[in-house]
C-alpha cells in the first residue's frame, strides 16, 4: 500500500481571500489524520511556472521519484499540465469549470495522480458520463469545526434579511417587488469592493462597514434570513458554466441560525446536501413572496439545523476520506 505522509499547502504565498478557508480545512485535516502540514515557498512555486512556461512538465513527470503520497488543495482545475500534479499527489479539486472540448486535456493534466478527489458530486457524475479514466472519487465541500454550531451563542436578530456576497440579480428582483407590495420590510446587501466593503439597505443607507471575516460572520448572526443561489444560475457569475456545486456560504448562512431562501437545480450535489429538505426552491416571485412571508413569521429549528450540519463539518470529511483512501489501497503513515 502506498502512504499518505503530509498536506502540501500553498500558504506560504497565496494569501487571497478565498484561500483562508482552504487553510483552516488543511488545519484541521491535519489534526483529524495526525500528519503534518508541509508548506512550499514562492521560489518552488515560481520554479515550476518556469518550468511549464517553456514546455517541460513532462520531463518533470518523468524525473520525479515515486514517494509518499502527499494531500494539496487546487482550487479551480486546469486543463494544463502542472509538475504539482505529479504521481505523488492526491489533488482536490474544488472548483470545475470546463468545457466538454477541454476533457481530453484535462485527463492528460491528471493522469500520473494516483487518485483524484473531486469535491462536486455534479461534476463527478459529469466525468463518469465522459468515460473519464481518472481514478476519480467524490469527496465533497465541508464546513470548519473552528466555526461549529452553538445553539446558547445564536444571536437575537437584529435584520430581518441580508444578501451576502456579490448580489444575485435574480434576488434583486424578487425583494423589490417585495419592498413594494410590503412597505414595511427592508432589504440589505454588500456594496463596494473587497477592501472597501459596507452593508447597505436597498434605500442606500449604510448599516455596517465590513471590515473582514469577522464582521461579515457576526452580520450574518445579526441576520433573520438570507438568500442563497448556486454558481451555475447565479446571474451574478458569468464563469461558472452548467455546474451548480453547494458552496460553504450556505453552512455560514445556517450555523449563524440564519434562514434561507433558495434558488438552486435539482442535481447530483444539490441531493447530496438535501437541500430540499432545508431550504425553499423558489423560481417566481409568488414562490418567493410565498417563502418570504412564512420566514419572516417562523422562528428557525436550530436543533435540526444543529443536526444538518453535524454531516458537514471537516471533521467528518476526514472520515470520509479515509475510507476512500483504502478502497484505492492508500494509507496514512
Amino acid at each position: 500500500m502506498r502512504k499518505l505522509t503530509r498536506i502540501q499547502s500553498q500558504r506560504a504565498y497565496a494569501h487571497w481571500s478565498s484561500f483562508n478557508i482552504v487553510y483552516e480545512w488543511e488545519d484541521i485535516l491535519a489534526k483529524e489524520l495526525n500528519i503534518p502540514i508541509k508548506s512550499e515557498g514562492n521560489f518552488k512555486f515560481k520554479f515550476f511556472r518556469r518550468f511549464e512556461k517553456y514546455g517541460f512538465a513532462e520531463l518533470y513527470h518523468f524525473l520525479v521519484p515515486r514517494g509518499d503520497l502527499k494531500l494539496r488543495f487546487v482550487m479551480q482545475a486546469k486543463a494544463e499540465k502542472r509538475c504539482i500534479l505529479d504521481k505523488n499527489t492526491i489533488p482536490v479539486i474544488i472548483d470545475f469549470w470546463l468545457e466538454d472540448q477541454e476533457l481530453a486535456a484535462f485527463y492528460e493534466a491528471y493522469k500520473y495522480c494516483p487518485l483524484v478527489l473531486v469535491t462536486s458530486a455534479e461534476v463527478v457524475e459529469f466525468l463518469k458520463n465522459h468515460q473519464c479514466p481518472l481514478p476519480i472519487e467524490h469527496w465533497p465541500l465541508s464546513y470548519p469545526d473552528i466555526y461549529k454550531m452553538d445553539i446558547n451563542k445564536i444571536k437575537d436578530k437584529k435584520y430581518d434579511f441580508c444578501i451576502f456576497g456579490r448580489p444575485n440579480p435574480f434576488f434583486i428582483r424578487m425583494l423589490d417587488e417585495y419592498c413594494e407590495k410590503h412597505p414595511d420590510f427592508t432589504y440589505i446587501h454588500s456594496l463596494g469592493t473587497e477592501n472597501n466593503r459596507a452593508f447597505v439597505d436597498h434605500n442606500g443607507n449604510v448599516v455596517m462597514h465590513d471590515t473582514g471575516r469577522q464582521s461579515y460572520l457576526d452580520m450574518i448572526s445579526k441576520t433573520k434570513i438570507s438568500c442563497y443561489t448556486t454558481p451555475g444560475i447565479d446571474e451574478s457569475k458569468k464563469i461558472t458554466g452548467r455546474f451548480n456545486q453547494v458552496t460553504p456560504r450556505l453552512f455560514e448562512m445556517l450555523t449563524n441560525g440564519c434562514s434561507v431562501i433558495g434558488h438552486y437545480p435539482d442535481n447530483a450535489d444539490t441531493r447530496f446536501y438535501e437541500l430540499n429538505s432545508l431550504i425553499p426552491n423558489v423560481d417566481n416571485y409568488d414562490e418567493f413572496e410565498q417563502a418570504l412571508n412564512t420566514l419572516r413569521t417562523k422562528p428557525l429549528d436550530f436543533s435540526q439545523i444543529a443536526s444538518y450540519m453535524a454531516t458537514h463539518y471537516t471533521s467528518t470529511r476526514a472520515k470520509m476520506l479515509l475510507v476512500l483512501l483504502k478502497k484505492h489501497s492508500i494509507e496514512i503513515q
